[in-house]
């Protein structure tokens, strides 16, 4: 046998636990953010909930064998909780990969760069607009309860459903803590990854 040969794993540096840590912290953030508004989407969403997935023609035994209960509301709400978590990562890993806060009036120089950034904008302020129209939609949900179900009233969302203006800042509160989560998380990527080089 010959060991004179370099190793293969020669200059791989290993990666710090710490920085696993955080990825994996940052990944069951995100996934409770996810779950959060899958959950919301889902009280809020009313749209097609009597088309049962379990009724398609080829795919439905599938379905059905998941959950015969599953209709075409659980499909878009999964849709939207995607695009709120992963609209805010995609953004901020472009910005961390294209070096934006290194010099971003360079970067704003170029008219593509400022085409993309507006467009990158707009589709943050959707983000934003969805969470924040979905979160105080199912707060003020609460406030309209009413005919012969009666139902026990949580102490936050009684509350929040008497200050409307509160529920506002609430929801819009949220939603940042959703693009700080996704900068965070991003990061946590980052710092891995130049770990490994």
């Amino acid at each position: 046998m010959n060991f004179d040969k370099p190793s293969p794993f020669d200059g791989v540096k290993a990666v710090s636990p710490s920085g696993v840590v955080k990825v994996l912290f940052a990944i069951s953030l995100e996934a409770a953010m996810f779950i959060m508004f899958y959950a919301v989407y889902t009280e809020t969403i009313g749209l097609m909930n009597e088309t049962y997935l379990s009724e398609l023609p080829v795919l439905g035994g599938m379905f059905g064998m998941l959950d015969p209960d599953a209709n075409a509301s659980h499909i878009i709400s999964i849709l939207l909780a995607t695009f709120s978590v992963a609209t805010p990562l995609f953004i901020w890993a472009e910005v961390h990969r294209q070096n934006i806060l290194d010099d971003p009036q360079e970067w704003f120089s170029h008219p593509q760069n400022q085409i993309l950034a507006s467009i990158a904008g707009l589709v943050l302020i959707m983000v934003i607009g969805l969470e924040v129209v979905n979160l105080y939609t199912l707060v003020a949900r609460e406030s309209t309860q009413g005919g012969f179900v009666v139902q026990q009233e949580s102490g936050v969302m009684a509350f929040l459903a008497q200050n409307k203006g509160l529920a506002i800042g609430v929801s819009a509160v949220i939603a940042v803590i959703n693009i700080i989560l996704a900068l965070f998380t991003t990061r946590a990527f980052q710092s891995l990854k130049s770990e490994e080089k």
